[in-house]
């Protein structure tokens, strides 16, 4: 083909037809200029269709990840929920509008319990590091982004709740009610844990408990970082349903 073209050109110069020739050379120009173009189209539709194969098998890797979130909200919810009740009880119990009962101590100790929500990030992070994210639609681009930031802000309440649960509440848990460790109390985990313990049951002191402002001042924090834990999980569930709808 280069060797044919070669030859018309040699031709038209030999004939002295230049005007002939420059309107030839000119549609070969365009010619090769149509031909780059075709080729960059073929490439970029080669690279569209490989990087859209890549980003429909991370998107079902994503869809995995978020109901793998989902089990682990769902358990986190249940339990801040209790320990919002328990919380709830506690300060009726101070308050005297309930009295103080063998479940008391059980309130006391499982607010000790740490919540943490420990999402999946496989898929996020390998569409972030290959640059797919701008592939995706409008909508499931901003639902996406919005669940993960939504669980950065989680993790700093966590942290919030975590730090005031172990530098405060557990501290003084420890120093003052020592007795709530014992076989009688109604948490499970605790009373397997002491159910070989010979020793005699310590009395839960009531009046020390309902005495005890800063005890008081400490399950109030307890029972407002629980109703914000809770509000950020449910909102999580919502955003990951959100998310899956759009696949």
């Amino acid at each position: 083909m280069i060797k044919f073209f070669r030859h018309i050109r040699r031709s038209l110069i030999n004939q002295n037809q230049m005007g002939k020739y420059f309107k030839y050379a000119t549609g070969e120009i365009i010619l090769v200029v149509i031909g780059i173009l075709i080729a960059l189209q073929i490439n970029n539709w080669n690279e569209n269709k490989k990087v859209s194969g890549s980003v429909d098998k991370h998107l079902e890797i994503l869809k995995q990840n978020l109901n793998e979130d989902k089990a682990q909200l769902n358990v986190l919810v249940q339990n801040i929920t209790d320990n919002y009740n328990y919380s709830d009880s506690l300060m009726m119990q101070m308050k005297t509008i309930l009295p103080i009962n063998k479940h008391t101590t059980k309130y006391l100790t499982n607010l000790l319990l740490e919540h943490q929500f420990r999402p999946n990030t496989n898929a996020i992070e390998t569409m972030t590091q290959s640059n797919e994210i701008p592939f995706l639609e409008t909508k499931l681009q901003t639902a996406i982004l919005d669940y993960y930031a939504l669980i950065e802000s989680t993790g700093e309440r966590e942290l919030i709740s975590n730090t005031q649960l172990q530098t405060k509440y557990e501290p003084h848990i420890n120093d003052n009610y020592a007795g709530v460790y014992q076989k009688n109390n109604e948490w499970n985990f605790i009373k397997n844990y002491y159910s070989d313990d010979p020793r005699p049951i310590r009395k839960f002191d009531k009046e020390k408990f309902l005495d005890d402002k800063k005890l008081e001042g400490l399950i109030v924090s307890r029972y407002y970082q629980n109703v914000e834990l809770k509000r950020f999980y449910s909102d999580l569930l919502t955003s990951a349903n959100a998310i899956l709808q759009l696949l």
